[in-house]
């Protein structure tokens, strides 16, 4: 039996090798230990109903039952933490991996196709599968969507912007929200997501087919195109200028560790365009977003974060909260439906 404090992970990849550089991997860390291997998906959800590990280490592409349906299955009979380890070669495979993140998996991650990505690999996941492991995934769409606010007479702002962040579950909440924005209403959406670098491009896509929308990865000087989603790329902070161009910038720092980073996102809108601009914090990790939505609040823009029933890690909407950064706390759905009535009302 394993000891305290130990995380019990089960190895899905049809490749045996891939199995065993993870579990020596995984050897080393002292308190993460391999407790069983399959080289498909049913044999993997057969063995996490048997195992009740405290974490799934989930490839895409197998025999029987690829990873998504995998995925799917054991959400519906026994929710676990699932990171989904995938392949940035292939296209057909990284959207099927946001398919994954859509249907409750917590994290992508690319797999290493060199030696040096496997170094790489070996320094970084065993903290992220400490850290996913400890968290509580929700079967998906099982929340409740409460109902949008009223919208109060002469407290609607004509939206032009809508300054998105999200984090851990962030792109399955990102589809939520989009999908229920009107596809009519005359904003630009731009995007912050933190993920795996190489993933930004199958990201856009995937959204794009899912909201049959314009979605891209942005680029400097664009300007914005009303029902255009717009998304950061990877290594580079995106930024809103007061004339309404995008500006894609790679040379300032990380802000607390991300770039790009939320936070600059929303402080740029703050200073470009506040009263025309909505910022939405969704589900996610750490801080990132919420000095800037509170900064957006205080120079009049509209703010909303994701609530904590439907986050899949409710730090980053919890830490806006606790600044005092937000004026609606929603599902996802929800608050693109008060954006949208909001945006309406300050209409002609």
């Amino acid at each position: 039996m394993p000891g305290p404090g130990v995380t019990r992970v089960v190895l899905v990849d049809d490749s045996a090798t891939v199995r065993a550089v993870l579990r020596r991997l995984f050897a080393r860390s002292g308190d993460i230990e391999v407790i069983g291997e399959a080289a498909d998906g049913e044999a993997a959800v057969e063995l996490v109903v048997a195992l009740r590990p405290d974490l799934v280490l989930m490839d895409i592409e197998m025999p029987r039952l690829d990873g998504f349906g995998a995925t799917e299955r054991i959400m519906a009979v026994r929710p676990t933490p699932i990171l989904v380890l995938s392949s940035r070669a292939n296209r057909d495979q990284m959207q099927t991996s946001f398919e994954a993140l859509k249907r409750g998996a917590l994290e992508v991650l690319a797999k290493p196709e060199e030696p040096s990505g496997w170094d790489r690999l070996a320094r970084t996941l065993p903290e992220t599968v400490r850290f996913l492991a400890g968290q509580r995934p929700k079967p998906a769409r099982t929340s409740t969507e409460s109902a949008p606010p009223p919208i109060r007479p002469g407290a609607s702002r004509e939206i032009r912007w809508v300054a998105l962040g999200a984090s851990t579950g962030g792109p399955g909440a990102i589809q939520a929200f989009l999908a229920s924005l009107p596809a009519d209403l005359p904003v630009t959406t731009l995007v912050v997501q933190h993920i795996a670098a190489g993933f930004e491009e199958g990201f856009a896509e995937w959204l794009a087919r899912e909201l049959h929308r314009d979605v891209q990865v942005a680029t400097d000087g664009e300007s914005g195109r009303e029902g255009a989603v717009r998304v950061a790329p990877a290594g580079a902070h995106l930024r809103l200028t007061p004339a309404g161009m995008l500006r894609v910038d790679s040379l300032t720092p990380p802000r607390h560790g991300h770039r790009p980073s939320v936070d600059e996102l929303f402080l740029s809108c703050a200073e470009a365009a506040p009263r025309e601009t909505a910022g939405v914090l969704l589900t996610g990790m750490g801080a990132d977003g919420a000095e800037g939505l509170a900064a957006l609040r205080r120079a009049g823009g509209l703010t909303m974060v994701q609530d904590e029933a439907t986050s899949v890690v409710f730090g980053m909407p919890r830490a806006a909260i606790e600044r005092g950064a937000a004026e609606f706390v929603l599902p996802p759905r929800a608050l693109a439906a008060a954006l949208a009535g909001w945006s309406r009302a300050g209409r002609p």
